[in-house]
């Protein structure tokens, strides 16, 4: 019995093509909306993620304090790192070598480089070799930052990609090694260009030199009375993401100790979590990602109310049918079935043109944009039991004014 009213419902629907296919439309838009937004947006997410990933996910940055922010103590150079911090921290990373890999000092400057008569604007950073453990830095041509270097406070320089092609041209990129530049008029031998990475915080635009370089040769002396070196920011590299709160709490126990920081008392020194940013960029995508589905499950609501339209203008035409059905045995539950089946299968085949529809969309914008764009089974899933909720729900109405004609007045209606 099922199977024929199946049947019938597909019937139904071939007798009337053109007026079938409009009245599927919501239904297709919406299910195509609601497959290729989900599909395109977790795989932008993942693209984004691990863009993250690639710039550091198993990374603690210690930074300076806010000296404007509630709390802070009013003392000499408040909130700033030194020499001492890092040590510290140092100790901290030898005694936690199951939470810590390595930790590198940052000395940032913002210079002007020169490279015969092209010059570019940028930010010397003072590292050390340990650096590549804790930030990408992938070498493309020459060498990175050594121990050597350090210690000799050789005048080298890494170059990030966009300053070696602002200096040297594009196409010289490569002849740059051992060629000489000159930063804030100290001349530097330049031993390494980095591979572009693109994004905000990537190494494209910034010089690496030694620590010890940036501290003596560039900057002069940067000292803080009676703390030492004082230091832009200091990263420490995680064994794995598992580990960044028990990080966290080690790191913030051990600078409070260093500095003195009272009970009570903010810390004056700020911590910069991976986890913070990731957290931020997920909630960002899952907010417009469901905006996005909201609005296509309004047109999955908008097509169902056009299918109970349709539905009432099929129960009208067809009442002297029902009528002869009525009067030949079929009960009010066998018409009920009819018609809420054929509304079913007007929504079901329209969310499966959407859900096809929008796999080749997202196939053609995956292969255009370079994405790995995998489709979401998940809002497959949805969109065809959407489909299915919604064809029940507006077909049931008209369904049910058709099961309670009685079959006289449905035989005597022209």
């Amino acid at each position: 019995m099922f199977k024929e009213l199946g049947l019938m419902a597909l019937d139904s629907l071939r007798a009337n093509k053109f007026r079938s296919l409009l009245t599927m439309l919501g239904i297709i838009i919406g299910s195509a909306t609601l497959v290729a937004v989900l599909s395109l947006g977790n795989a932008l997410q993942s693209q984004v993620f691990e863009r993250f990933v690639d710039l550091g996910t198993r990374r603690i940055a210690v930074l300076p304090g806010d000296p404007q922010a509630r709390g802070a103590r009013d003392v000499p150079g408040y909130g700033l790192l030194s020499i001492r911090d890092y040590q510290a921290l140092e100790q901290l990373v030898a005694r936690h070598p199951d939470v810590f890999r390595t930790i590198v000092p940052e000395v940032s400057l913002r210079v002007q480089a020169r490279a015969g008569n092209s010059s570019v604007t940028s930010t010397v950073v003072g590292t050390t070799k340990d650096y590549q453990l804790v930030q990408t830095v992938p070498v493309m041509y020459g060498r990175f930052l050594t121990d050597t270097d350090d210690q000799q406070t050789a005048r080298v320089a890494v170059l990030g990609a966009l300053v070696a092609e602002d200096l040297f041209g594009k196409e010289n990129v490569a002849g740059a090694i051992g060629r000489t530049i000159e930063v804030n008029g100290k001349p530097l031998q330049v031993v390494g260009i980095l591979r572009q990475l693109g994004g905000p915080f990537s190494s494209d635009q910034r010089i690496l030199v030694p620590v010890s370089t940036a501290r003596l040769r560039i900057a002069g002396n940067q000292d803080l009375p009676g703390r030492g070196l004082q230091m832009s920011s200091i990263l420490l590299n995680l064994q794995s993401e598992r580990m960044v709160e028990r990080g966290e709490r080690l790191v913030t126990s051990t600078l409070r100790a260093t500095r003195n920081v009272p009970d009570g008392v903010i810390d004056d020194f700020r911590l910069n979590l991976p986890t913070q940013a990731l957290g931020v960029l997920a909630g960002i995508n899952g907010a417009i990602t469901g905006f996005i589905a909201l609005v296509a499950g309004i047109s999955l609501v908008v097509g169902g109310i056009g299918i109970m339209n349709i539905m009432l203008v099929a129960v009208t035409e067809r009442t002297r049918e029902i009528g002869v059905r009525k009067a030949l045995g079929a009960t009010d539950g066998d018409v009920l079935s009819q018609f809420v089946l054929e509304a079913v299968a007007i929504s079901v085949v329209g969310s499966l043109i959407g859900v096809t529809s929008a796999i080749a969309l997202v196939a053609l914008v995956g292969a255009a944009a370079g994405l790995g764009v995998a489709i979401s089974w998940v809002a497959v899933g949805l969109a065809l039991a959407f489909a299915c909720i919604i064809g029940i729900g507006f077909g049931y109405y008209p369904a049910r004014r058709a099961a309670l004609l009685l079959p006289i007045e449905a035989l005597r209606y022209e």
